[in-house]
């Protein structure tokens, strides 16, 4: 059987041996890079995840399926000999095979340092972790551009200059794209928005800040949908952040009470309700004090503002429902009246 392999390789024609050489070889090429991606990168990522450094985790993701193509390169290369291709493309052949190298070696770079820059933006303003990947990936990819060109023997010097006067009407073109842009790198340097609080709008939009991006901020209300709002608009709303400057915040139930009523005792019971029901429920703040302030001489009620506080924002709709139920039982049994509203009218007698 080898002798007839033999024999039948021989007698296959020399280009036809030097393609089949070279196909071998870039195959063997493409298996080889596929298991050192699956198994050295791997085991790579699995030690990279059981540290607590982070930046082994980003070198490795970095090399992540390059590996594979850094293979077919190297197969490429050693296959090119057996390639039966004209001597005057050599020149040609070169500048592709360092096009391809350094687009590579952009790529890579381009990863390395975006998952730098989410990190450290991570660490310091997690808001801006997708602006910060959107310049680096811009400022890397453009700068290897460049310099892909010039390897190529491309005169970089006018297509400078031509992005020059280019970028001044592509920049009024899109004054709206950079304004929001521009917006949201103010939104991030201020820090008095970021991801993960909660913010109410002016024109009414509310919900926790799901990201701050390079176009738009998305807020996530508590339906749990998203609502995307222009940068823009942002920085020229008046926003209440529930975070800031620090939590817990407090929650004021509006009550009112009868005129007949004893406010010591209205006082007396609700602030007892009140300690009772923030020791019981999630989202609260046990050890605070609660306070009742009476503020309004109303039509048919005392007005007051029974305050209680809260760890999270979604906490006070709970808070208020409990409230409302342990108030309004032990009002009962109290004997305090919550009036319903109503209005005396006393008709003059005008008769002689």
């Amino acid at each position: 059987m080898h002798v007839f392999a033999s024999s039948l390789f021989a007698s296959i024609s020399t280009t036809t041996r030097d393609l089949l050489t070279a196909g071998g070889i870039i195959v063997a090429a493409v298996v080889a890079g596929i298991i050192v991606d699956r198994v050295v990168v791997g085991s790579l990522r699995k030690f990279a995840a059981n540290t607590e450094a982070k930046l082994d985790d980003v070198i490795v993701d970095a090399i992540k399926g390059v590996t594979v193509w850094i293979f077919v390169l190297v197969g490429l290369y050693l296959a090119m000999p057996f390639i039966p291709l004209p001597e005057n493309i050599d020149g040609e052949i070169t500048i592709g095979a360092r096009v391809a190298v350094m687009l590579l070696s952009v790529f890579v770079v381009a990863r390395l340092g975006t998952g730098i820059a989410v990190h450290y933006a991570h660490r310091v303003l997690p808001s801006s972790a997708s602006l910060a990947r959107l310049v680096v990936n811009l400022a890397i990819f453009s700068i290897g551009i460049l310099v892909i060109f010039q390897t190529m023997g491309i005169q970089i010097a006018p297509i400078i200059a031509a992005l020059g006067v280019g970028g001044l009407a592509v920049a009024l073109a899109l004054q709206p794209t950079l304004a929001n842009f521009f917006a949201g790198i103010q939104l991030l340097s201020m820090k008095e928005v970021k991801t993960g609080d909660y913010v109410v709008l002016n024109s009414g939009e509310e919900g926790y800040v799901h990201d701050i991006g390079w176009r738009a901020t998305t807020l996530r209300p508590l339906r749990n949908n998203l609502i995307v709002v222009p940068n823009t608009k942002m920085t020229d709303a008046i926003i209440t952040n529930f975070e800031l400057p620090s939590r817990p915040y407090g929650v004021l139930l509006g009550v009112g009470v009868s005129y007949a009523s004893d406010l010591a005792q209205v006082e007396r019971v609700s602030i007892e309700v009140a300690r009772e029901v923030i020791k019981r429920i999630d989202g609260t703040v046990p050890d605070f004090e609660p306070i009742v302030r009476f503020h309004t001489f109303g039509d048919s009620s005392i007005d007051y503002n029974l305050i209680v506080q809260c760890t999270e924002f979604p906490a006070q709709y709970l808070a208020a429902h409990e409230l409302i139920k342990a108030l309004h039982k032990r009002f009962q049994e109290e004997g305090i009246e919550i009036p319903f509203p109503i209005r005396t009218v006393y008709m003059k007698n005008t008769d002689g």
